[in-house]
């Protein structure tokens, strides 16, 4: 018997809210700073480090190898925090790190003491809450284990769908032959969201379909672009690790595609949560869906 879906992963979604302490004067796309504080009281746990940041290195720095969390950072309109304003993102683990979210949750704590930004800005950790079902995790220092229950990642299917246009949040970063694309096909999204889930099953626990993940790949050749509004956005980060500035520059606005794409249904919608391209653990290639 052919199961139901194609793929299976459950995921761990978190609402982070931070109060700010002071006024503070923030980057405007904040994954890669929320990343490197985190980051830095987590690396106190080895064990939890290991597992949750450092898969590359461990893994001789192959370039697709996936991280088991990822990042979704605010998208104010403005980087200025006020005292008491809050700051809300949302953090996922996927498949078997959920065994470190109480670690996870002590990292994040401990922006309160290494604060955020260059300027050190000091935030304190005001709640952290199931993002699905509101559940409280993390209140008053108080962890309630009990609300760490994982999700399955949405699986959706819908019939006779002739149109999909494609919105990009943030940045979408694909690189080919180490060159960053500046157009994209809808082959690519789909070899791309495909390929992340295969991965992070394959590392963490999960299930896919491979047969049918190479077969979704070859149909999405007779899909075609029929309009193309992309744009790219140059942005910078910079490495405490390397004291350098790292290019993150990516692609914003908006793509629709034709064609015969009721089979691409569930693959686009798990990409709404997954986030697409390169750099996804600092929340890069988040990406809304709509479908005619």
């Amino acid at each position: 018997m052919k199961p139901e879906t194609s793929f299976s992963l459950n995921y761990l979604p978190m609402e982070v809210t931070l109060t700010s302490c002071g006024r503070a004067e923030l980057p405007l796309f904040l994954g890669s700073t929320l990343r490197g504080v985190i980051g830095q009281t987590l690396h106190e746990d080895r064990e939890a480090y290991n597992y949750l940041y450092n898969n590359r290195t461990l893994s001789g720095n192959k370039q697709d190898t996936v991280n088991p969390y990822m990042i979704r950072p605010p998208m104010p309109e403005t980087g200025v925090f006020l005292e008491g304003e809050n700051l809300t993102f949302e953090v996922m683990l996927f498949g078997d790190a959920v065994k470190y979210t109480s670690q996870l949750i002590s990292a994040i704590e401990g922006i309160g003491e290494r604060g955020l930004g260059a300027g050190r800005y000091p935030f304190q950790l005001d709640k952290i809450i199931h993002s699905l079902d509101q559940s409280v995790i993390w209140k008053a220092r108080i962890f309630h284990e009990v609300a760490v229950r994982s999700a399955v990642l949405p699986y959706r299917s819908l019939s006779s769908v002739e149109q999909v246009r494609l919105k990009t949040l943030t940045p979408l970063r694909i690189r080919r032959n180490g060159k960053l694309l500046e157009q994209i096909d809808f082959a690519t999204i789909i070899r791309n969201i495909t390929h992340r889930i295969e991965r992070l099953c394959e590392r963490y626990g999960g299930w896919i379909d491979e047969k049918e993940a190479q077969h979704i790949q070859a149909l999405a050749t007779d899909v075609s672009t029929i309009k193309e509004q992309l744009k790219l956005v140059n942005l910078n980060r910079y490495s405490n690790r390397t004291g350098e500035k790292m290019d993150f520059s990516g692609l914003m606005g908006e793509l629709w595609f034709e064609g015969p794409l009721t089979p691409f249904v569930p693959w686009l919608y798990a990409a709404q949560t997954l986030n697409i391209g390169r750099n996804t653990t600092f929340g890069m290639g988040r990406v809304k869906v709509e479908f005619l």
